[in-house]
């Protein structure tokens, strides 16, 4: 039975395992869900050793690692994907509880249909077919699923350092990417890094009375306002010093690929909702969002912000600000020349409280040169019916760095499905069946190309 005849004839199974899958509120930002991550653990444990691995779990949240022993003389292929999820606040804006999974206009709807419950869905089901149709898988596979990737992947970093070098493979392969459309495939082929920090002002000891003391106090809001205003120009340029120093150019040749893409203003425009775009002039919306830094702030919370009015100066202001990096770009050098900017912007009367939140990770670029890259290519041309783009995104997975010389410098193929209007990281989350099922379709020819290059 060949792929599309085989997830035909699945569909309803398929889909009845990724809402149980959907099910676990796996929120690794909060810590009401430990016991949910516990579970999803589990469960995965359960599928991946009724597929013949053996598998163990790994510290706490549980790293939950895999091995297939495939054929004598056959490759490794290490798998790895997350099972944690974002939070899913606001729940008003949800259409559907965000852990009550809802098919809906050709979509499964959830907290992590797309990021990444449902791409990694997509290989636990390619397993299954290679499973079925070969007796055994035709190649030995390394799963590694983590539950910390949406906070920093602080578990895994150990876990590689004592346990990676014995998951030495040929090729890594990632499914936690997306598409540019439905109808233009792509292949990633760089993620930017990153740097999340939190910012915190303090002015007085207590919130003040603004009536008493307005006119004296200082105001830690505003001072907040104020360094975060300084951190760019008008030209959407950061003014960290250093910050551009090390900015490798955009490739010609990759800029000239790019053009061929209709990704103009009104096309980011009509994905984000929002009248008009953003960031630094000079550049066009694909360059800004793959292969040129930034600077945002994710958060912003101080004084009163209930229903009616509280008339006070707050004592204190919190924000939280990332940066992603692009190749060149050294992250500590770039926390070292920021944490030291803001707090020399601090104006009088307050103090400025400058904190890394996650381990800072660099840019990743994955070679389009190696055998594995040609076989996703094919895989995905098959499954999608087009040849798919090389293209620079701008999210980041912090952690592969660390994962490819943890296993030997394999080359690490970012083959996800996801699509940039599938709302990751934001209500109504969701992904689109054709991109599953396709999914699922590219990655048994993957594992199939790939088993036949021992």
């Amino acid at each position: 039975m060949s792929p599309l005849e085989w997830i035909d004839a699945q569909r309803d199974f398929l889909l009845s395992e990724l809402v149980e899958f959907l099910k676990f509120p796996s929120v690794s930002a909060q810590p009401k869900h430990r016991a949910d991550l516990h579970a999803t653990a589990e469960w995965l444990k359960r599928y991946l050793e009724a597929l013949g691995f053996t598998v163990e779990l790994l510290e706490e949240p549980p790293v939950v690692h895999a091995y297939y022993d495939g054929p004598a003389g056959a490759p490794t292929v290490l798998f790895y994907g997350h099972y944690d999820v974002q939070p899913p606040e606001p729940f008003e804006l949800w259409e559907s509880p965000p852990f009550s999974p809802r098919i809906h206009n050709g979509a499964i709807y959830a907290r992590g249909a797309c990021d990444d419950k449902g791409q990694v869905y997509g290989h636990l089901a390619a397993w299954r077919y290679l499973h079925q149709r070969y007796g055994r898988l035709p190649l030995s596979i390394h799963v590694v699923i983590e539950g910390e990737e949406e906070t920093g992947s602080d578990t895994l970093y150990r876990v590689l350092k004592a346990h990676g070098p014995k998951w030495r493979s040929d090729v890594a392969l990632v499914s936690d990417t997306a598409f540019f459309s439905e109808s233009i495939p792509t292949l990633t082929v760089g993620l930017r890094g990153l740097i999340y920090t939190e910012v915190i002002v303090r002015g007085a000891q207590r919130d003040l009375h603004s009536g008493s003391f307005g006119g004296v106090a200082p105001n830690p809001a505003i001072a907040l306002a104020q360094i975060i205003a300084a951190l760019k120009n008008p030209d959407g340029r950061i003014t960290i010093p250093g910050f551009y120093d090390e900015v490798r150019k955009i490739d010609p040749a990759e800029r000239a690929l790019w053009q061929n893409l209709p990704a103009d203003e009104a096309h980011y425009e009509r994905l984000m909702g929002s009248p008009a775009t953003g960031g630094e002039v000079g550049f066009a919306p694909l360059e800004r969002i793959g292969s040129r830094p930034t600077l945002d702030v994710n958060g912003m919370v101080s004084g009163y912000i209930g229903e009616g009015s509280k008339t006070i100066i707050p004592a204190e202001a919190k924000a939280k600000i990332s940066m992603r990096l692009v190749p060149n770009q050294n992250p500590q050098h770039i926390w070292t020349q920021y944490k030291a900017y803001v707090e020399s912007l601090a104006p009088p009367g307050v103090s400025v409280d400058v904190r890394l939140l996650h381990e800072p990770a660099p840019a990743f670029e994955t070679p389009t040169d190696s055998i594995f890259y040609k076989i996703a290519e094919e895989a995905i041309t098959e499954a999608f019916g087009k040849r798919p783009i090389p293209i620079r995104e701008g999210g980041s997975i912090p952690v592969l760095s660390a994962l490819r010389e943890a296993i030997g410098g394999a080359p690490v193929i970012l083959m996800g499905f996801g699509l940039p209007s599938d709302a990751v990281h934001s209500p109504n989350e969701h992904f689109q069946l054709r991109q599953l099922w396709g999914g699922i379709h590219a990655a048994i020819r993957f594992y199939e190309g790939a088993a036949k290059h021992a």
